[in-house]
């Protein structure tokens, strides 16, 4: 008997034209991931029928539940999955470096992600897939650890793939050794950790009766740019500007290699929010060990050229995503 291993799982995504309907031509790539926790849940309902004696009569089905996360290390290879993270895509430049910019817009009509279980030839399809938040753990060393929540619609089971061709983009991770921030435009040389999350807001009611306990919809609802700075508490500044509601702004600097985004292994990823403000928080001394300064954050829109709370700049060799 064989048993499937972890080790061997693949995960591959397309882009769907129509919510919950598999490209007629799929285009799929490979996913490089570090864990996922997909799945097809479907309740039984119990019957509140009572009848003769103490025995329950047989349950009702319930509604299809397709969900979970798939966590990752971030690289330039997710240039595509990152349209379902944020909806607005653009990309200028006449050759390398490509400048591909994604604000929050409209997210796609959703996505199919396909698990593999090569051990034991077997492949589950979800429909109707979309980004639910997308959250990222910046420290100052080590991989830059992100994951992806994900709502979808249904699920098919079957002996062959969507997509048996699909690309495998390669995989070359962003480091915090080589990233920096900014605040305010100025170089901030104090950060320990930085936490970002982006929410879409999907709505997941979107169950009709229509013979398949399936999601009919899952609209987008509003975009919300979360997070924590963590700093050295060396002086009062941010926490004034916490207590002031002063808007400021941070730049999140990731590089691989030179980073001119000109050839393959120097690519650059640069997160903005480019209005946001502090929630003030006095820092604690618990102990005898140099004390830390927590800073929550939330990014808007109001009246910055960019026009989007939280956005992300790729330069990088690939035309297109």
């Amino acid at each position: 008997m064989t048993q499937q291993r972890g080790s061997t799982c693949v995960l591959t995504f397309d882009t769907e034209a129509t919510y919950k309907t598999t490209p007629v031509a799929p285009d799929a790539v490979k996913l490089p991931f570090v864990s996922e926790t997909i799945e097809m849940k479907r309740d039984l309902v119990e019957s509140q029928t009572r009848m003769t004696g103490r025995n329950p009569k047989r349950p009702g089905r319930g509604k299809v539940d397709v969900g979970g996360d798939i966590s990752f290390e971030l690289a330039p290879q997710y240039g595509r999955f990152f349209k379902h993270v944020f909806g607005g895509y653009g990309v200028t430049g006449a050759s390398a470096p490509y400048t591909h910019t994604y604000k929050i817009g409209d997210l796609p009509a959703g996505m199919v992600i396909e698990k593999s279980w090569p051990d034991i030839s077997k492949f589950a399809l979800y429909n109707g897939c979309k980004i639910n938040a997308f959250k990222m753990s910046v420290a100052p060393s080590g991989l830059i650890n992100c994951s992806a929540s994900i709502i979808g619609a249904k699920e098919t089971v079957s002996g062959t793939s969507f997509d048996a061709s699909a690309t495998d983009l390669g995989h070359t991770p962003f480091d915090g050794f080589g990233a920096s921030i900014k605040q305010g435009g100025s170089t901030l040389g104090i950060v320990t950790k930085l936490d970002l999350t982006l929410d879409n807001g999907l709505d997941p009611d979107g169950f009709v009766i229509d013979g398949t306990g399936e999601r009919a919809s899952l609209p987008d609802g509003m975009g919300r740019a979360t997070g924590t700075v963590t700093v050295l508490f060396t002086a009062t500044t941010l926490y004034e500007l916490a207590i002031a509601h002063t808007e400021t702004s941070l730049e999140l600097h990731l590089v691989n290699g030179a980073g001119t985004g000109a050839s393959a292994g120097n690519e650059k990823m640069s997160f903005y929010l480019d209005e946001l403000v502090f929630t003030p928080k006095t820092p604690g001394s618990s102990g005898p060990k140099g004390l830390l300064c927590d800073l929550n954050f939330i990014g808007y829109y109001d009246d910055d050229a960019d026009a989007s709370a939280l956005r992300m700049v790729l330069l990088s060799p690939s035309a297109t995503y």
